[in-house]
């Protein structure tokens, strides 16, 4: 199964082809879409292509991606990862749900053992964006420690999102 981090509730793995149906659906929630943009993956063969360049890549050619989130039964649950983009200077922590399994603490659960192992991945200092009326996501940064510093625009729709830096950093 290929698990890098656990938790008490979770277990954060490496995407396969068979993540395909439920990244489909997730990448096309009405909250995806509205806070993360459209990805314009349509089709089961986009979402395998999609867990080939975005997660698989990232993991070969950085050390560090996007990971499956899921319960202890295999039930996936959201997406939750380290991204690096030009916009910004360093690496960013993204996270999004599956519908249904929101409000359960487990965003936060699974982004604070990504935090907390940052060092392990060859990172020193993290990033995050939000759009800037995403207060879900907002509130999960101020609970792992990240501070609002700014702000950016990183899509093609020249919308502006706002930038977090994560306080306290050790030079681990």
């Amino acid at each position: 199964m290929n698990i890098v981090f656990k938790t008490n509730r979770l277990l954060l793995r490496h995407a396969n082809a068979s993540d395909a149906a439920v990244l489909l659906k997730l990448v096309n929630q009405a909250d995806f879409i509205k806070y993360i943009g459209d990805k314009a993956i349509y089709t089961l063969d986009d979402a395998k292509d999609y867990i080939g360049q975005s997660f698989t890549a990232a993991h070969k050619n950085q050390g560090f991606g996007p990971y499956i989130i899921t319960l202890y039964n295999d039930v996936v649950v959201g997406v939750v990862g380290l991204y690096k983009r030009s916009a910004l200077q360093y690496p960013d922590l993204g996270f999004a749900l599956v519908s249904g399994f929101e409000k359960k603490g487990y965003i936060f659960e699974a982004a604070n053992v990504l935090v907390q192992n940052i060092h392990k991945l060859g990172i020193t200092q993290l990033s995050a964006i939000t759009s800037t009326d995403n207060m879900a996501s907002q509130n999960v940064l101020a609970r792992l420690g990240f501070s609002k510093v700014g702000m950016v625009v990183i899509n093609n729709d020249k919308t502006a999102v706002n930038v977090f830096l994560l306080n306290n950093q050790s030079s681990g």
